[in-house]
């Protein structure tokens, strides 16, 4: 007892004078206020972790999502250029005849020809004048063949003889070089020159040597040999200079129209792609919701028409409560779009491709805005990869269930009335399919689901019961701390007391020594007089010797 109250004396006589208790104390009673309502929140909080629904409602809302989710994506899978291969089965012979038989084709050539009658036409591969007589053709510099099998010209949905007719694309050149180019590009004919042009001396020299060993007559024999003589410089006349510029200058052209209109073609129908999903994601959502309220209806025990009314009421505020992730499930599908278009070509080749895409672009933006909503910030790094992984699961199943539902369909058509046609969705065997996918789809998505918000809810919950016990033992630490600064203010203020009684009494010994020792001098100066002490006075000495010993 006596070693702890050295120890606190110690310690108090460390206390500053001027230290302010009752500041300190006010400040940890509001601090250990403070933690007592944290606790009160977590506490709280904690109680609200749900546990997972039960796997049946788990399943239904899945299978009922991936349904409504594969029919919105059914409804925008065919990209630009399927939907043009479909509305245009033409086959390439029947394309470029209509460019030749095409009016922008033929006053071209009409032109070509007046010039040619005048004298001022130029052969824009060798940049000679073509005189009266030769003969001369209009040169497709991009050939109709390129362009019936360029994808961004169908992605655009321009047809091929307005790009192919196109005036930076016609050039009169003589008719030899245009036959020998034929349908190949000008940096493919240009790139094979040297063969090419060793391959035509070869070709030229046996044609005159076949005329030289025929019966004809000898006139006809050099009238002959110079024609081929003629048509051979013609095609080796031909300048790779002027070629590429030619062929730089109507690409040009051409690209530039293309450009524009992939623009305008991929805009409408990322528009009208968001549109459709934003209508069907509505009406999916409103539809779960107005069952939900039916649900609700018929298991109350009072069912009246105010009561079906509410439960409409209250169905068609959640609905619209959750308004915004339709608006989301949209700007997925816009994105998607435009991704699926920019690699339009590549897409175009599977059926399902623009889909997945969609599946997956909508996916990603989920848990990208998982990640970045600052809610999620202190969460534990564990849920946050159970809830990524969540949103990923839904994005695989999402994927299966467009496979399923393609394998699905082609079972179906097999079957007699599975062809039926369905506006907007396809034929009858294509909306089955799409339930059996989303049905099998979803039961699978639905277990994984379950197990992942399983992991999640344990994981929430151990954090909590952390945080809760950690606020704990802060609260302990205050009340520690509290007790200590009390204990230590009640030392200080006992010191202070007993200093100020001690002060008081060293005062009065003061005073009263003061006080006797003039009376004892008024005496000595009497006992001179008298030589005596008188019993008085003896008493007074007994009583300053009483004093004294007290203090």
């Amino acid at each position: 007892m006596a070693n702890k109250n050295a120890n606190q004396n110690i310690e108090i006589d460390n206390i500053e004078a001027n230290f302010d208790f009752e500041e300190v104390e006010g400040f940890l009673s509001k601090q250990l206020e403070e933690s007592f309502s944290d606790l009160e929140l977590m506490e709280r909080d904690r109680e609200t972790i749900s546990e997972p629904d039960s796997l049946g409602k788990i399943v239904f809302d899945e299978i009922w999502k991936q349904f409504g989710n594969q029919i919105g994506l059914d409804m925008t899978n065919e990209t630009i250029i399927q939907k043009y291969d479909r509305e245009h089965p033409e086959k390439y012979k029947d394309i470029a005849d209509s460019v030749m038989k095409d009016q922008q084709y033929k006053d071209a050539n009409k032109e070509m020809k007046e010039q040619q009658q005048v004298g001022n036409l130029k052969d824009e591969y060798t940049g000679k004048h073509l005189k009266h007589g030769e003969k001369a053709n209009l040169d497709h510099v991009v050939s109709r063949k390129e362009l019936f099998e360029n994808q961004r010209r169908k992605q655009a949905n321009l047809d091929v003889a307005g790009l192919a007719n196109k005036k930076e694309n016609l050039k009169p050149i003589n008719e030899s070089l245009n036959k020998s180019k034929g349908a190949k590009s000008i940096k493919e004919y240009v790139g094979k020159r040297e063969t090419r042009e060793k391959s035509l001396v070869e070709q030229n020299e046996k044609a005159n040597k076949k005329i030289d060993e025929s019966t004809r007559s000898n006139t006809e024999k050099r009238w002959q040999k110079e024609e081929n003589n003629r048509r051979l410089e013609n095609k080796l006349a031909a300048n790779d200079y002027l070629m590429m510029q030619a062929d730089k200058e109507a690409r040009k052209a051409i690209n530039k129209d293309i450009q524009v209109n992939v623009a305008k073609e991929v805009g409408k129908k990322a528009g009208k792609d968001a549109l459709k999903t934003i209508a069907i994601s509505a009406l999916f959502t409103l539809l779960k919701e107005i069952m939900n309220g039916l649900i609700r209806f018929f298991k109350s025990k009072s069912k009246s028409f105010n009561g079906f009314l509410s439960e409409m009421k209250d169905s068609i505020k959640s609905f619209f409560s959750k308004i915004l992730s339709v608006f989301q499930t949209g700007a997925s599908t816009l994105i998607g779009t435009i991704l699926s278009e920019i690699f339009g070509p590549i897409v175009s080749l599977f059926k399902k491709l623009s889909s997945l895409i969609k599946q997956g672009i909508s996916s990603m933006i989920d848990a990208v805005n998982y990640l970045r909503d600052n809610k999620n910030k202190d969460k534990p790094f564990t849920v946050k990869v159970a809830q990524v992984g969540k949103i990923i699961t839904v994005g695989l199943v999402g994927g299966s269930a467009i496979f399923l539902g393609e394998v699905f369909e082609k079972i179906l058509l097999t079957v007699p009335g599975m062809q039926i046609e369905i506006p907007l969705i396809g034929t009858l065997a294509n909306l089955i399919g799409l339930f059996f996918s989303s049905l099998l789809s979803g039961l699978v998505g639905a277990i994984v689901l379950n197990l992942i918000d399983k992991l999640i809810s344990k994981k929430l919950k151990e954090k909590s019961d952390q945080q809760i016990i950690d606020k704990n033992n802060e609260i302990m630490n205050l009340q520690q701390m509290q007790l200590f600064v009390a204990e230590s203010h009640v030392a200080v203020l006992k010191e202070n007391v007993m200093s100020e009684i001690s002060e008081n009494h060293t005062l009065a010994k003061d005073v009263m020594r003061q006080s006797l020792s003039k009376i004892f001098d008024d005496k000595a100066n009497d006992s001179k007089k008298t030589n005596s002490i008188s019993d008085n006075q003896k008493d007074l000495v007994q009583i300053q010797c009483d004093l004294e010993d007290l203090l």
